[in-house]
């Protein structure tokens, strides 16, 4: 072959590439929305004289061409364990750890915002007057350490404790800790592919929130189990080769009955259970338990009168610890404040709660900017 055939060949297979990369993006269906990394994907700007000059049309044409890319998944994937190969860990905030865990990395600890949200919730107290309990549930990493490949970052997690614990002196803070330490090795306390806890790992803390605040401990047995869970720590990872879990619910002996209200400001939807099982038909099937995220929720135990009305303000660790929780009350009214935007002290004057719960993941309660709607 001649040079000068050779010299064509490079920039034909390279315009080759470039043709084929925009038939495939032209005629590939179309995905507003990524299963696998559970997130909206970016759309095409919108180009106006005013978005080209100011660099917008540009920016947003790379978001949109990265996230509609051919095949994306498989190179995010290749390229998650091409460096793990190198040697790489935390592959975009993500630990590939032994038995087949998915740990999320641990996020910078800022002291001052940890106790500044701290504050928040004991001023709170401090104004309502209403027996509290706090409940910070520990990141996986700190308690499955063993699991974490030699090279990682530390967890604060004992700080933010300390913090917290320092900080809201009008609650009982119900320390977990100990307990995960000795149960990990018997139980599945976090799932593999996602940050929350097991069923069984929230069993174990609403064993310890009975026992400070005198609850009757209930008796539960297994309904249902389920295959195929790829939770959040999978969706960031690219480590797609990695086992599923399986999402297990349980229910009282008891057997009472339940009534759950959402409102999310655009009306309220009653509904009469407290697993929403169309969410196991999903990857995600975490929202299985109370439907997920929403800004709040009543639960009102149809079987049980004994006057008991908790506020329970939290992130998404207490969904599934909410379900236990709901045999010992005759209401639970649940509070995410990254939605709820009303007054708060009103609400408590309102409903007249006998007691109020506050329960976040540790990383939520050092770096969260929602908790200041305490205040309000």
């Amino acid at each position: 072959m001649s040079e000068k055939a050779k010299n064509r060949i490079l920039p034909c297979v390279f315009l080759l590439f470039i043709f084929s990369f925009v038939i495939m993006l032209v005629c590939m269906p179309k995905k507003d929305f990524s299963e696998t990394e559970k997130r909206v994907l970016a759309k095409f700007p919108k180009l106006t004289a005013e978005t080209a000059q100011n660099g917008e049309f540009t920016d947003g044409l790379e978001k949109y061409l990265s996230d509609r890319f051919p095949f994306r998944d498989a190179f995010i994937g290749i390229d998650a364990y091409f460096g793990l190969a190198l040697g790489k860990t935390g592959e975009n905030g993500i630990y590939n750890a032994k038995d087949g865990y998915l740990i999320t990395a641990p996020s910078k600890f800022d002291e001052s915002k940890c106790t500044k949200n701290a504050g928040y919730i004991e001023k709170f107290i401090d104004r309502t007057g209403l027996p509290s309990n706090v409940i910070i549930i520990p990141e996986a990493g700190c308690i499955l350490s063993d699991k974490l490949p030699l090279n990682h970052k530390e967890y604060k997690d004992g700080a933010i404790f300390d913090c917290v614990k320092s900080t809201v002196k009008s609650a009982d803070f119900i320390d977990i800790r100990n307990t995960f330490e000795s149960r990990k090795n018997d139980t599945q306390i976090y799932y593999k592919t996602d940050h929350h806890l097991t069923s069984k790992g929230s069993m174990l803390v609403y064993d310890e929130f009975c026992k400070v605040t005198g609850n009757e401990k209930q008796s539960f047995s297994l309904l249902n189990s389920t295959d195929g869970f790829y939770g959040t720590t999978y969706s960031k990872s690219g480590f797609w080769l990695t086992k599923s879990d399986a999402v297990e619910i349980y229910g009282c002996d008891s057997g009472n009955k339940y009534t759950v209200i959402i409102d999310d400001g655009k009306g309220a939807k009653e509904y009469g259970s407290l697993y929403f099982e169309q969410h196991l038909e999903e990857k995600d099937k975490y929202p299985v338990f109370l439907d997920g995220n929403h800004a709040f929720v009543r639960i009102r135990n149809e079987s049980v009168h004994n006057g008991k009305k908790l506020l329970l303000i939290k992130d998404s660790y207490a969904h599934c610890f909410a379900t236990f929780a709901a045999e010992n009350y005759e209401e639970i009214v649940m509070i995410d404040l990254r939605y709820y935007k009303k007054s708060l002290n009103k609400l408590a004057k309102e409903e007249q709660f006998t007691e109020a719960l506050f329960m976040f993941g540790a990383e939520n309660i050092s770096t969260s900017t929602d908790l200041a709607w305490l205040l309000m």
